[in-house]
């Protein structure tokens, strides 16, 4: 583990594995440097699947997530965001990065392409690109927020920052925005997607992505279709790995 200092001292943790001289990939959340490393958690698989090929950074990030403190609570947006994660990957020696990232990951990571020049190339999992269900994302995170926060034992500042993130973006151009992104992106999710109902998110994220694919693809997104999984399956390994895979292989290793 490596470590950078914000400005106002926070000490942000990060891990590389692979070959510094292969294109660099960020693995954003739902994978962590630390945090959540159990038998149940994918990362390690991820991360073997593709040390191989690509030069990863794997951060505790956003703040209160692993050995990273000091979460923002509503002070964190979508512009911190890409301004820390290009700083944890100036922190790890590289220019430009790919980005992967699953369900608030996938969010995020539409936000660092657009609002820096550092991404090379952007795969969102379990998150609708266009049409995003933002303001659905701000009533659903204030509800868990507010729930978690009444039963204590969690830092509130770490439950409201997916508030934070989340409240600017129902306002945000989006069409003008990704509009303007030129790089390789992809789009993956299951085609039995609707969230988690069962932990309060309940969304219709396939049959969005389904009514927003044919404008996506017109702007030049490709998309996959993960047949029969849901948001809770898609993200392991075995399922969305070969193709996000042969997606970065085809975007950066061709160039």
């Amino acid at each position: 583990m490596k470590s950078l200092t914000a400005a106002d001292g926070t000490e942000i943790w990060f891990a590389t594995h692979g070959d510094p001289l292969r294109p660099a990939l960020f693995l954003g959340p739902h994978f962590y440097a630390s945090f959540g490393r159990t038998d149940g958690d994918d990362t390690d698989k991820w991360i073997d699947g593709l040390k191989e090929d690509f030069f990863l950074i794997v951060a505790d990030y956003p703040r209160g997530f692993g050995r990273t403190g000091n979460p923002l609570g509503m002070d964190f947006t979508p512009g911190i965001a890409a301004a820390e994660y290009e700083r944890i990957a100036e922190a790890a020696g590289v220019e430009r990065f790919g980005w992967v990232g699953y369900s608030y990951g996938g969010a995020i990571g539409v936000q660092v392409a657009c609002r820096s020049d550092r991404v090379s190339a952007l795969a969102v999992g379990g998150f609708p690109p266009l049409d995003a269900p933002y303001q659905d994302m701000v009533d659903i995170t204030t509800r868990m927020a507010t729930a978690m926060e009444a039963a204590g034992g969690v830092d509130p500042k770490l439950l409201w920052s997916s508030v934070g993130f989340y409240s600017p973006l129902p306002q945000w151009p989006e069409d003008e925005e990704m509009a303007k992104l030129e790089i390789p992106r992809m789009a993956f999710m299951g085609t039995e997607d609707i969230g988690v109902p069962l932990h309060g998110v309940d969304l219709p994220l396939a049959a969005i992505l389904r009514e927003a694919e044919p404008a996506m693809k017109r702007m030049g997104w490709q998309v996959a279709w993960l047949e029969g999984q849901d948001h809770v399956t898609t993200i392991e390994a075995a399922v969305s790995l070969p193709a996000v895979r042969d997606f970065f292989r085809k975007s950066l290793l061709s160039n």
